[in-house]
């Protein structure tokens, strides 16, 4: 039997994808590829260095969230529309799967379960970020927001380094506040709470950071939810994308 002929509706389909491809694919697989070596490159050093597998997993895991805050946003700026930019940026939370089945195999401290929680971390940072970037009119106006983006998402994985003099001097009530939402914002916070089960280890409780997060000094800490840093970056993401949507479409307008 012969194949009846190509309806032109999927000639057109293949058309786009093959576009799509030859505009997009090559810095995808880039940047799957250096996102891969970036976080078990990592991992691996710290296995070879004789490091506990739990220790060289939750390092792993904290390059990779400092790697989705940077990578993201700047990748997503390199897109053309909107498509290339969730393409390009969004293959840094999904290489990120990759390091995570790595983890999963490898050891007791990351389950499956765990996985995915942090996946879904990694994946709302890095559309907040590409959100972030979008809103830029030109090619360098993305970029600079995509810096903007990036810095703003390491200041909050960074909130043990200046959460401290913060909450010092505010008031009671302030105070808790700022600490909640230091703990809930904070992607690797929530990251070691998923992971909680197995490592015994949630950043913002363990007493060596007690020597940098200043948190039990001045306000309770509440307890950190895997979701919570999720649904925060989500949240600013699709706030992000709808004024972005408003933006282009008034721009198009004119």
């Amino acid at each position: 039997m012969t194949a009846g002929p190509t309806p032109p509706g999927g000639r057109a389909e293949a058309g786009t994808l093959r576009k799509l491809i030859a505009r997009d694919g090559r810095a995808v697989l880039a940047g799957g590829a250096l996102t891969l070596v970036v976080q078990l490159g990592v991992y691996v050093l710290g296995v070879a260095g004789g490091a506990p597998r739990m220790q060289a997993a939750l390092a792993t895991l904290a390059a990779s969230v400092v790697w989705v805050a940077l990578a993201a946003p700047v990748l997503g700026a390199t897109g053309r529309d909107a498509l290339g930019a969730l393409l390009r940026g969004g293959i840094v939370a999904d290489a990120s799967a990759v390091t995570l089945l790595v983890l999963w195999l490898g050891g007791p401290h990351v389950t499956f379960a765990a996985a995915v929680k942090v996946y879904c971390i990694l994946a709302a940072m890095s559309l907040a970020g590409i959100a972030a970037c979008r809103l830029g009119r030109s090619s360098a106006g993305r970029h600079i927001l995509a810096v903007v983006a990036a810095a703003a998402i390491l200041t909050t994985a960074a909130s043990p380094f200046w959460i401290g003099g913060a909450i010092r001097t505010a008031p009671p009530a302030t105070a808790r506040r700022i600490v909640a939402t230091g703990v809930y914002a904070n992607p690797f916070y929530c990251v070691t709470a998923a992971l909680s089960e197995q490592t015994r280890f949630v950043w913002h409780q363990a007493s060596v950071m007690y020597r940098l997060t200043r948190i039990g000094d001045y306000a309770p800490a509440p307890a950190a939810c895997w979701y919570a840093s999720a649904a925060i970056h989500a949240a600013a993401a699709a706030l992000l994308a709808g004024v972005g949507a408003l933006v282009h479409r008034r721009r198009r307008r004119r």
